[in-house]
């Protein structure tokens, strides 16, 4: 079952600089681990400019996501301070990953909340209205790694050519925190399916900014990453 706060263990490694190339800027990359994070709660800011989508996220803020901060956000003035076209809310997430790493930037406030830069993605990955298309992928420019523990459930969506794509978070609209109920609440795109399994090895996914990946959507605004390389 998952936990509704996980344990937070922070290695950081100075120095680690990675140039975006986003639109002429760089962003400055600290990479982090995380451990005992499955169940983890959290909160992203999209930012949407004209030709890209940057994202803060709060898993590395020591306060985290106050319920009664995010709650009183206004989108329309979180947008005029931060320079962006609009401003998207996701969240509150929770993680389904038992360990993580990944490079957070700069941070940023949001009402009162800190978020650290942790992705630029490009405009297809908005889709036509809230969040990304449901099961359309899209490539991803970030570096994570995500790491399933072996002998833990991990619930994948897979496409019609059989292609895995594996669940990073999960929304509050999931029915008792527990992502196996996705499979009575998921409607799937054509030749889509859902599945939970139990790997036997610890599971390894990696996403780096040089090396872009896809990831996925479902119909309630869960993403998955895959498990192959193109």
């Amino acid at each position: 079952m998952f936990h509704s706060a996980g344990k937070l263990l922070c290695s950081f490694l100075l120095g680690i600089a990675v140039s975006m190339g986003v639109a002429g800027a760089e962003q400055s990359i600290d990479e982090i681990s995380l451990q005992d994070m499955r169940g983890m709660r959290y909160c992203e800011f999209v930012l949407v400019f004209e030709d890209r989508l940057m994202i803060y996220n709060t898993t590395n803020s020591a306060a985290g996501c106050p319920g009664e901060l995010w709650d009183k956000l206004d989108t329309n003035a979180l947008a005029e301070e931060h320079g962006a076209k609009a401003v998207q809310l996701n969240g509150p997430k929770f993680w389904a990953t038992d360990a993580q790493t990944l490079g957070f930037g700069g941070t940023k406030t949001f009402g009162g909340i800190e978020a650290g830069y942790a992705a630029t993605l490009p405009m297809s990955a908005l889709g036509s209205g809230e969040g990304a298309d449901p099961y359309v992928p899209f490539t991803t420019k970030k570096d994570q790694t995500l790491v399933y523990k072996a002998g833990q459930p991990v619930y994948e969506v897979v496409d019609p050519d059989g292609r895995a794509y594996v669940l990073n978070a999960f929304s509050s609209v999931v029915k008792d925190g527990d992502p196996a109920n996705l499979a009575d609440q998921l409607t799937p795109g054509d030749g889509w399916t859902f599945r939970v399994r139990v790997p036997e090895e610890d599971l390894v996914i990696v996403h780096t900014s040089e090396v872009p990946k896809k990831m996925v959507g479902d119909d309630l605004r869960n993403y998955y990453s895959s498990e192959f390389d193109d």
